[in-house]
């Protein structure tokens, strides 16, 4: 009981204080190296294992299941690990999976064959579920109310960030040192934001629960009566915004190689969705707390109309600039779902609900590879690629207009504060 007291005392004394602390800061900063982790994480891969490939003999197309196993441990983590912060506490949590992260990354950059890399991958991939999840939420408790959804959503900005970082770092370090280090340095970076986490994040950021409270009740509290629709829509806003970012980056080069391109031409042109994501992650700090769920339909839309575009722009420049508004519109736009899913859930079920929108929304990055590859098998032509990969951004236009119908106006009241 007197724990209880005393946790809900310092939460209440950290939610009431809007003036940033030196704590606060390093806090926010160890929340931004997370999510340019996991950015780096998804990407780093797609460089090393053409070298892998030729250092193994091991055929290119044995190496396609190294891709997905990261991401079926990400869903994982996501659904089953992150939920956990709701009942034990958001501290214990990101600490353990920061630290099987390490581990996983460390012994990553030291595998000699393909089994013991998917065993690898398939446990990074695990850790980082669990930790963006939670650092959108982390993010969103220790901000002032002031500036809450502007330092969510440049935390997101991370992603993108550590997408450029793995190609820059990689052009530098694969020709001098090898493939390696690149994996040994995020692995010492996962132990830096741990003792960043240590040093400033408290035992539990959430608002004290009943001692009976339990797993799977954490998980059914989003489909409770107060919550269910805003749980199905959110999950669907989440689906088609990722979806339609891995369909995009996963399989534009090949297209527009297909189509004509260079490699280096192609591989530009989708580059620019990456660097229009960093823009629209800034720009969704600014514009959502404004515009609010208008603004996720503005992006959505949007993004719907340029892909469809796509084919008429083959060889002008115009296509490059399509690619960097679409770029904007689709990480923009799922950089403004973890900021607007943080708001709408109640703190009791913040992680788990981030953690399931979220596992929900990288499944779709599972799926939509999948399906284009369904339809290249079938002779599908690009107009009709393209039909596909806008109905991922329009079915969360559907989503961002049935969310002001399911949610309340305003953000739900903290527990805590």
């Amino acid at each position: 009981m007197a724990s209880s007291e005393s946790s809900a005392a310092a939460q209440a004394a950290t939610t009431a204080d809007p003036v940033f602390t030196r704590s606060t800061v390093i806090l926010l900063i160890a929340c931004v190296l997370c999510a340019i982790l996991d950015g780096y994480d998804v990407v780093v891969i797609s460089y090393v294992v053409p070298l892998l490939s030729k250092q193994w003999s091991e055929p290119l197309a044995s190496f396609g299941i190294v891709f997905s196993i990261g991401l079926v441990g990400l869903v994982l983590g996501s659904l089953g690990l992150a939920p956990l912060a709701d009942q034990h506490g958001r501290r214990k949590v990101m600490l353990g999976a920061l630290a099987l992260g390490a581990v996983g990354t460390f012994a990553n950059g030291l595998v000699g064959g393909l089994g013991p890399l998917l065993v690898c991958r398939f446990f990074v991939g695990l850790s980082m579920g669990v930790i963006i999840a939670l650092v959108v939420t982390i993010a969103h408790e220790a901000s002032p109310v002031r500036y809450r959804m502007l330092l969510v959503t440049i935390v997101g900005c991370g992603l993108s960030l550590g997408n450029l970082a793995a190609g820059l770092f990689a052009s530098y370090v694969l020709p001098r040192f090898g493939w390696e280090p690149l994996f040994l340095g995020a692995a010492a970076l996962n132990v830096v934001i741990g003792a960043m986490f240590m040093a400033t994040l408290r035992n539990s950021a959430t608002a004290p629960r009943p001692a009976h409270a339990r797993y799977l009740s954490r998980i059914g509290s989003l489909f409770g009566k107060d919550l269910a629709k805003l749980t199905i829509v959110l999950w669907l806003l989440h689906f088609g915004g990722v979806g339609a970012n891995y369909m995009l980056i996963s399989w534009l080069p090949s297209l527009l190689t297909r189509s004509g391109y260079t490699p280096a031409d192609a591989a530009l042109a989708t580059s620019l969705i990456s660097f229009g994501g960093l823009v629209g992650g800034l720009l969704s700090g600014v514009a959502l707390p404004r515009l609010g769920r208008g603004w996720i339909f503005s992006l959505y839309g949007c993004a719907a109309v340029l892909i469809v575009t796509i084919p008429f722009l083959l060889g002008t420049p115009l296509l490059y600039l399509v690619n960097f508004v679409i770029g904007i519109c689709i990480v923009g736009g799922y950089i403004s779902n973890n900021a607007i899913t943080s708001e709408l859930y109640p703190a009791s079920s913040r992680a788990s609900g981030l953690g399931w929108a979220q596992g929900v929304g990288r499944s779709g990055g599972v799926i939509t590879p999948l399906i284009v590859s369904l339809a290249l098998q079938l002779n599908a032509s690009l107009n009709q690629i393209v039909l596909l990969a806008a109905a991922f951004p329009l079915l969360s236009t559907v989503a961002a207009v049935l969310l002001g119908k399911v949610s309340p106006s305003t953000p739900r009241a903290e527990e805590a504060v």
